[in-house]
């Protein structure tokens, strides 16, 4: 509970510019940090069995309880088998969470996170100040009713027309242009993709083109109109994430069964795609043409040093013309296939990545365990003080590893097996080393030892 508050107040202190003064009820607000406490589940549930296990077995260790169970004929391994026995449920419910739970929290909080960005419409825009989020308009609102859909007084500059490099200006809206209006009402397109604003009783006042009007005292024009209607892109105004977007990667959102599904049928589309390319560019180059082709053209042609020469000087530019547009028609498909090889190995592989994830989560839980465990029986220390801190800085080791091996395996870099069990792969040996100097009352973190040893040294040496 401790680091869910810690991980759901960093949630909040992130968006809570983009939360407030929303109207937003107190049950959204509450649905919405439920779903972001069941997306860091990931995070805190290892963080959580770290700290206690060194808690609980430093509890055990500061009182002599470890010392007298030992003495009675315990092993640690002994000692640690109820626990090892609730770690084995604990990790089959972490694969479960995260096989089943966590797409379909993760999901219901992007819904949720993208609803409430579209509640923007009407409020986004303050009384008497421009707003300038919205891309390639500047909007001043006057006055505005209290649901924030009626607006009065407004001052549009729409600079559309002036952020085109290198356009010929054909159109008087290419370019500057300010909107002024009595009134308009702001609404929002069905698909949730653009703000809508109908504006009623106003003019325009359009920039001509310098060159045009250089020696003219009238260098605007006035339009006035009795109803207009702008529509602006709301992209710009969604939330960005540091993970991949869940509209563009749906890969995130699926469980094993449908991983596995997917991958067949990619690689089933990506062997029809190289057999249409096979065949194109079998059917396309006339050498690679199979003997029997039953085109008579083909049987009656005989191939010939001389054969281009012998063409009259019309035939030879429209062979040599109709060639290279049949090579850059290749050249073309080769190129999109290309693309399209590559984007099938990226999604594989992200694919391949999440399948990995589901199993890491709970091996995390069972190494971290058997990291945390002996480690507090050797050190020996309880309470909220020293194991916060170590277990802080070993799983700052841990997140670390896996955010490299989650970043180099979706860029590639490595093996997507190596990279998403990277974290295991380092951390493994270190708590088997640790659990076997604790199984053996080893004093390899005992301060008091070291001062010892240091001074019986230095003591024999003078």
């Amino acid at each position: 509970m401790i680091w869910m508050v810690i991980l759901d107040l960093q949630f909040v202190w992130l968006y809570v510019d983009d939360f407030m003064g929303k109207g937003l009820e107190w049950y959204i607000i509450l649905e919405l940090l439920f779903y972001a406490s069941a997306t860091w589940v990931p995070v805190a549930l290892p963080l959580s069995i770290l700290l206690a296990s060194i808690m609980a077995f430093g509890n055990l260790g500061e009182h002599n309880e470890l010392t007298a169970m030992k003495a009675s004929g315990l092993s640690l391994t002994k000692i640690m088998k109820p626990l090892i026995v609730l770690m084995v449920f604990v990790s089959a419910g972490a694969f479960f969470f995260s096989n089943n739970l966590w797409p379909l929290a993760k999901f219901k909080m992007q819904v949720l996170i993208t609803d409430i960005q579209n509640t923007k419409a009407g409020i986004i825009l303050k009384e008497g100040i421009f707003y300038n989020e919205m891309e390639n308009f500047s909007i001043r609102v006057g006055k505005k009713s209290e649901d924030g859909k009626d607006l009065y007084d407004l001052v549009i500059y729409d600079y559309s027309g002036t952020l085109k490099p290198n356009k010929i200006a054909t159109d008087p809206r290419d370019y500057k242009r300010i909107i002024r209006s009595q009134q308009g009402r702001i609404s929002q397109s069905k698909d949730k993709k653009k703000l809508l604003l109908d504006l009623v009783d106003g003019y325009i006042v359009q920039e001509m083109d310098p060159a045009s009007v250089a020696n003219s005292e009238m260098p605007f024009m006035r339009y006035y109109f009795d109803k207009a209607a702008l529509s602006f892109n709301l992209t710009s105004m969604e939330f960005e994430k540091s993970e991949d977007d869940v509209y563009e990667n749906p890969e995130y959102l699926l469980s094993l069964s449908q991983i596995q599904e997917l991958k067949d049928s990619t690689y089933k589309e990506a062997e029809k795609r190289t057999q249409r390319t096979t065949t194109f560019i079998g059917n396309t180059l006339t050498f690679l043409r199979t003997k029997n082709d039953s085109s008579k053209t083909l049987k009656s042609f005989t191939p010939t040093l001389n054969y281009f020469e012998s063409l009259s000087k019309p035939n030879q530019k429209r062979n040599i013309h109709g060639a290279i547009a049949s090579v850059k028609n290749t050249i073309r498909t080769l190129e999109m296939d290309k693309r399209r090889v590559q984007h099938t190995r990226q999604y594989l592989s992200n694919l391949d990545v999440e399948w990995h994830r589901k199993y890491t989560l709970a091996y995390a839980c069972m190494m971290l365990f058997f990291l945390g465990a002996p480690l507090g029986a050797i050190v020996r220390k309880g309470g909220l003080g020293w194991p916060v801190i170590v277990a802080i800085l070993l799983f700052l080791v841990y997140f670390i590893l896996t955010r490299a091996g989650d970043e180099m395996s979706m860029a590639e870099e490595i093996n997507v097996t190596l990279g998403m069990w990277l974290s295991a792969i380092v951390l493994s040996p270190i708590a088997i080393f640790i659990f076997y100097k604790a199984n053996n009352d080893s004093k390899l973190f005992d301060m008091e030892f070291y001062q010892k040893l240091f001074k019986f040294n230095f003591g024999k040496k003078k």
